[in-house]
């Protein structure tokens, strides 16, 4: 008889929610998800069905690195099926969702919170704008104190969901700002007169889930400030970390499905009598993609365990896993679609829809430039060891008196040259 150790409360627990994720999931009929695409849009039905099933609720119940394995297991689930969903899902769940628990105080703020938590209202997060790109620091729109409220003003754009959303997170600062990164959070009500929605933005991938652009010129009551003022920034960077981290799970889950898919077609088609799975050159292509794959799931689980003992996300290595994740997968998706050969070109397979899709994740939630200058930041410390190392290294770095050079050289009478 075969041993095989007994679940851990954890894994029974997160094996619960996926299946939980998945009946969701298939309400909506094998036909919806590319009927979305189609269509540009993720009806607010679908992250309002996450919520009426209590999968939100249940994902921050622990709190919000206690939720983590449940919030991968969401994104993996989600993204399995629909791109665009996971990523309407995840702006309401990591960013609108996080800054409720987070920062929520006022009877109002609380109220929004219970009516996100069961999918009653959805959220979405506005930060670029037109001139300034990804640069936050650069952030043009004003929030001035007027009586007992504030006047927002501004333009933000490539706002993922706001087409079927309620709320948008939005990142202003004061009129006069004392430093470059003093902003600030609030919360506003798409519906809300002087708010307009301006268009969408033709995209890649992720074609289930709008991209779009607002521009408001609102009068907001006091409490639409989450949080303190002048600290926004702050407020933001910290609810990145879980943006990326639903990104790691969300290109984990892609390429396992590509590698699958991969696998699965190089057992059926075969050239002249042997399958191409049974061919050196495509079995170490697989395998390499496995290992990457492989790799990064072990990374992404381990990540988890340590932002659930410590109580806090680990930013630099999170950032450190999305950069990666999003170079590894991009990879591993382009394999499998070689092995496809022109299936793989083929809108009638999903091969090209995985790649588009992970594209994204090279751009969204910090660029790989971005990313890449946060880790180097990590870098450039003092390293007593190391630095003391060098110095000794560099003491003796002198080149060795060779004793057969040396007599050859008397014995001649030449005298060696010296640089």
């Amino acid at each position: 008889m075969t041993w095989t150790a007994a679940p851990t409360l954890h894994e029974t627990d997160q094996a619960e929610y996926r299946a939980d994720v998945g009946k969701v999931l298939s309400s909506f009929g094998k036909d919806a998800f590319a009927r979305w695409e189609r269509e540009g849009h993720t009806p607010r039905e679908a992250p309002a069905a996450l919520g009426a099933a209590g999968l939100f609720r249940r994902r921050w119940e622990d709190g919000a690195e206690g939720g983590l394995p449940l919030l991968v297991a969401m994104c993996q689930e989600i993204c399995r099926v629909s791109g665009g969903l996971a990523l309407a899902a995840m702006g309401h769940s990591e960013i609108f969702i996080g800054a409720l628990r987070w920062l929520g105080e006022t009877p109002s703020q609380l109220s929004l919170l219970e009516s996100a938590l069961d999918g009653r209202i959805i959220g979405c997060f506005g930060a670029t704008e037109p001139h300034g790109g990804s640069n936050l620091r650069g952030v043009r729109t004003t929030a001035i104190a007027e009586g007992s409220g504030w006047r927002l003003k501004g333009t933000k754009r490539y706002i993922s969901n706001v087409g079927r959303a309620d709320y948008v997170l939005v990142l202003a600062k004061p009129e006069k700002p004392e430093h470059v990164s003093d902003l600030s959070l609030f919360l506003l009500p798409l519906d809300h007169p002087g708010v307009s929605i301006d268009g969408f933005f033709d995209t890649v991938g992720m074609q289930g889930c709008d991209v779009g652009q607002i521009t408001f010129d609102v009068t907001l009551p006091y409490d639409a400030l989450l949080g303190r003022p002048g600290i926004g920034l702050l407020y933001a960077t910290h609810l990145l970390q879980f943006e990326r981290l639903a990104i790691c799970a969300q290109l984990t889950a892609t390429a396992d499905t590509a590698l699958r898919l991969a696998v699965a077609y190089g057992r059926r088609r075969t050239v002249g009598d042997q399958r191409i799975l049974d061919k050196q050159a495509i079995r170490h292509k697989l395998a390499n993609c496995q290992a990457e794959l492989w790799n990064l799931e072990s990374r992404l689980s381990e990540l988890v365990s340590v932002a659930q003992r410590n109580g806090k996300m680990p930013a630099h290595e999170i950032s450190a896993l999305k950069l990666a994740a999003g170079e590894s997968t991009g990879r591993i998706i382009d394999t499998c679609m070689q092995i496809f050969g022109a299936r793989g070109y083929s809108k009638n397979f999903p091969l090209e829809r995985l790649w588009r899709d992970a594209r994204l994740a090279r751009l969204g939630g910090g660029t790989d430039e971005v990313l890449s200058d946060l880790i180097a930041s990590g870098l450039d410390r003092h390293d007593p060891d190391a630095d003391a190392l060098i110095a000794r290294l560099e003491a003796l770095d002198a080149p060795r008196n060779s004793p057969q050079t040396h007599s050859s050289a008397a014995s001649s009478n030449v005298r060696p040259v010296v640089a």
